[in-house]
């Protein structure tokens, strides 16, 4: 039996007729999950022109649009939380309040204790410790990491993921003659991307660096390094794995991270900071280091002299698809 969901989420949507479009790929990931069996309406930030991502399912039902006092007609709906932000913790208290609609899932995408430390410093970790306190012990708890600071013994766990069939064909070949290192992601201080320029700024090797995912153009200062803007096409992104031969993560926090599959789904080595060594898991081609150029330049090598077998045991490895993450929650929320 289809259930109505209540989407609360804090990223901006462009939400008209059956079209849904949005910056945030896995936002849109969950979304046309939670839609295969569901009926979806959405209380977020809207705007009125279309993002880089677009929704392919026809499923949506508009509910309305960010009018506070519209919520008394969520009477028969289940929430679902998309993280725990400041927005979405006071549309729950005004729900709780006037409404009393309390029944639904909190989906956990990344460690927010540490993200609002690294951001706001200790105050920050304070103010989110409360909301996650009270988000956690309202809804239901559905998290991307069993390494998330705060978890109970209560949640259920979800493997994201946006790999399709597009993904595991045409792969090629990478060039070894030297390093070519590629980071995509958010370009901010909790992911780190401020550290691994300043290690390889020190490094006097011979490596090229892509930094891919800046919101505007910025011109290098060290020939090594190369800033690419946010990228929306998937081809695009694709291309930008296989131009690499060895994939960077630094980030100070994450919880299940995308780009590992995505690079191993094109068989890319990773290396991870120590800081986030449980994305490591259970796979062979991620190399967790410490966070000094001296580890960074053992690492690289050590990947480079051995890439053949490294590859060898990263075609083995077990790549969770788009389909398996919406299967997850699909289950769970039925």
């Amino acid at each position: 039996m289809n259930k109505n969901f209540l989407i609360i989420s804090n990223d901006k949507l462009f939400i008209k007729y059956d079209k849904i479009s949005s910056d945030y790929n896995d936002t849109l990931n969950i979304i046309e999950g939670l839609a295969e069996k569901n009926h979806l309406s959405f209380f977020c930030r809207t705007t009125y022109s279309l993002q880089n991502y677009i929704s392919k399912k026809k499923k949506y039902k508009k509910f309305f649009k960010f009018k506070l006092f519209d919520l008394n007609r969520a009477d028969n709906h289940k929430i679902f939380m998309i993280s725990i932000t400041l927005f979405n913790f006071f549309t729950l208290l005004f729900l709780k309040i006037f409404n009393n609609k309390t029944k639904g899932y909190v989906y956990l995408r990344s460690d927010g204790h540490k993200e609002y430390y690294y951001k706001y410093g200790t105050i920050g970790r304070v103010i989110y410790n409360f909301m996650f306190k009270v988000v956690t012990s309202t809804l239901k708890t559905i998290s991307v990491s069993k390494n998330l600071t705060g978890l109970k013994k209560n949640y259920s766990l979800v493997t994201p993921s946006e790999i399709d069939k597009k993904w595991f064909v045409n792969r090629v070949n990478p060039n070894l003659y030297k390093p070519k290192l590629l980071y995509l992601g958010r370009y901010k201080k909790e992911k780190g991307v401020f550290s691994l320029i300043n290690i390889i700024n020190s490094l006097s090797t011979d490596l090229k660096l892509n930094i891919v995912g800046t919101k505007q153009k910025i011109i290098s200062t060290n020939k090594k390094i190369k800033f690419s803007k946010e990228l929306s096409s998937i081809r695009s992104i694709i291309s930008c794995y296989d131009e690499c031969n060895i994939f960077v993560l630094p980030s100070y926090t994450e919880g299940s991270p995308k780009v590992i599959l995505e690079s191993l789904a094109r068989h890319r080595p990773v290396i991870v900071f120590e800081d986030i060594k449980h994305t490591k898991k259970n796979f062979k081609g991620v190399f967790v280091c410490k966070r000094n150029n001296k580890d960074f330049l053992n690492n690289i090598n050590f990947i480079l002299n051995n890439y053949s077998q490294i590859n060898k045991k990263i075609k083995k490895e077990k790549i969770f698809t788009k389909k398996d993450f919406q299967k997850q929650l699909s289950k769970i929320t039925l």
